[in-house]
């Protein structure tokens, strides 16, 4: 069963290759503060010239808060853009003005939205531009983006520091990166990976043209399908919900 685990949430990690300097980086709310380490490191490594943090108060909210209060760190809120703007400015010391920030979105079509009002409002027009998102949500947040941002030039890239790889699903869930333990619960985890793919359908339920039209079509594959397949048996989750 691991290994079901673990082809379905490399193919929503949907992790690229990196290459050279982007113009923009975004990182969408989600409950890792590691991500938010991971977009300080970026910038201070001169790879990424411009900082946006997107997201207001969604499911991923109390999950980041415990995550922030799990490290020590005391973070106010309420949106997880300001819990990460907290963070920064415990941790690195570095104030909001460095950062573009959109407060209000609670999903992934919000996000794309209102983060491309965002830079519209700034004058800034982004040729190459690095997602960060949670990795089980990650081919769906970049598929999202280049639907609602249709209309302007930005190529956008995912950047996956790390697929989170299952070694046991037993009372918790135990990572091949250690690192990962803990930041997600059980029932959080499952329901993040196993509520993915039907929203990647091309059907009427789905996020694809045919369903909601949130996203473009996306193919699915076979392989992949399958191990989808026997986690909701083993799980019993309606994969048709």
């Amino acid at each position: 069963m691991i290994q079901h685990w673990n082809t379905v949430i490399e193919y929503l990690a949907e992790k690229e290759q990196t290459s050279g300097n982007y113009d923009l980086a975004i990182l969408a709310g989600n409950s890792l503060p590691y991500l938010a380490d991971e977009l300080i490191h970026l910038y201070e490594d001169g790879i990424v010239e411009n900082m946006m943090l997107v997201g207001g108060i969604g499911h991923a909210t109390p999950f980041l808060q415990k995550n922030f209060k799990d490290l020590g760190v005391q973070v106010s809120g309420p949106s997880e853009t300001e819990l990460y703007l907290d963070y920064f400015q415990q941790r690195y010391q570095l104030e909001k003005e460095l950062f573009l920030i959109e407060t209000a979105s609670t999903n992934s079509g919000e996000n794309a939205r209102f983060a491309l009002n965002t830079i519209k409002a700034a004058k800034l027009d982004p040729t190459r531009v690095l997602l960060l998102q949670d990795p089980v949500l990650q081919k769906r947040i970049k598929a999202t983006f280049e639907k609602e941002w249709r209309a302007v030039n930005s190529v956008f890239t995912n950047h996956v520091p790390i697929i989170p790889y299952v070694k046991a699903v037993e009372n918790s869930i135990l990572f091949e990166n250690e690192k990962l333990n803990g930041l997600w619960s059980k029932e959080y985890f499952l329901s993040l990976v196993l509520g993915e793919i039907p929203r990647l359908k091309n059907d009427e339920k789905g996020y694809g043209p045919n369903g909601r039209n949130y996203i473009g079509a996306i193919d699915i594959p076979k392989t992949v399908h399958q191990s989808y397949e026997k986690l909701c048996q083993a799980y019993d989750y309606d994969m048709n919900r």
